[in-house]
């Protein structure tokens, strides 16, 4: 069973409602570090050993150096980041580099750090029973999606992408996917926005959920502040008779 805790879902902030995204599977893997990690208990991100990167973005990392200072007192192993290779060598010369934020990968010392960066494996990874792998993206920067697998459950994530065939190619080869969680951050009559900052928009996600099949769950997630309802009455009226979620953070799912 794959236990998914949306802490953050949205595409911005503004007002209590509003995190970035931020998704916990069971328990101790993490999909994303943004806003959303922040409103999860201490003791909760403690119990964290794996986050996976989709990309750099600062609405994907931002709560991500401030989880390994809050719990490093808390933990006897390392906190273990996985991202694409590109990804990691961002964060090593822009985030953890002494200036943005301390190098927990050598602190306390090399030997004993806080923190691990550690490349995705092409072949993917499989961490606390949960197998891992990167998904294409299009998001004009190093970034993937990610299939992640158990036992007969498989869940698909976009991470922010715009409309990628590479993507949805390899969702529908999946032999038992269960659910898609997808990103969707404008209304179709903002095509044009959506194209020039990589995204996707309602009309062309639209297309591609009603090629999946029907048992398909699909989650849509980054819609972007103030658009919210736009974006779901667009959805909503074009898959009313598919398993459309539009969660906000705080909602959880359990597959399989």
């Amino acid at each position: 069973m794959i236990r998914l805790a949306l802490a953050g879902c949205n595409g911005g902030i503004g007002g209590s409602g509003r995190q970035t995204t931020c998704y916990l599977l069971n328990d101790t893997v993490l999909i994303d570090a943004g806003t959303g990690l922040g409103t999860l208990s201490l003791e909760a991100m403690a119990r964290i050993d794996h986050v996976v990167l989709t990309h750099a973005h600062l609405d994907h990392i931002a709560c991500l150096p401030l989880l390994v200072d809050s719990v490093a007192a808390l933990r006897e192993a390392p906190l273990q980041v996985w991202a694409l290779p590109e990804v990691i060598g961002l964060l090593r010369a822009h985030i953890f580099n002494n200036q943005i934020w301390p190098d927990f990968t050598v602190i306390p010392d090399a030997a004993h750090p806080f923190l691990q960066l550690k490349p995705m494996p092409g072949d993917g990874i499989t961490l606390a029973g949960l197998h891992f792998t990167a998904l294409p993206a299009l998001h004009g920067i190093p970034a993937c999606g990610y299939c992640v697998s158990q036992g007969d459950t498989t869940l698909a994530f976009s991470g922010d992408t715009s409309d990628c065939a590479g993507f949805w190619e390899a969702v529908l080869a999946l032999p038992a996917l269960t659910a898609v969680v997808v990103e969707c951050s404008y209304p179709s009559a903002m095509a044009a926005m959506a194209d020039l900052s990589m995204h996707m928009h309602a009309g062309a996600l639209s297309e591609r959920l009603r090629a999946l099949p029907p048992t398909v769950a699909s989650i849509v997630i980054h819609r972007k502040p103030g658009l919210e309802d736009r974006i779901a009455a667009e959805l909503s009226a074009a898959l009313a008779d598919r398993d459309l979620r539009l969660p906000q953070p705080g909602a959880l799912y359990q597959f399989g």
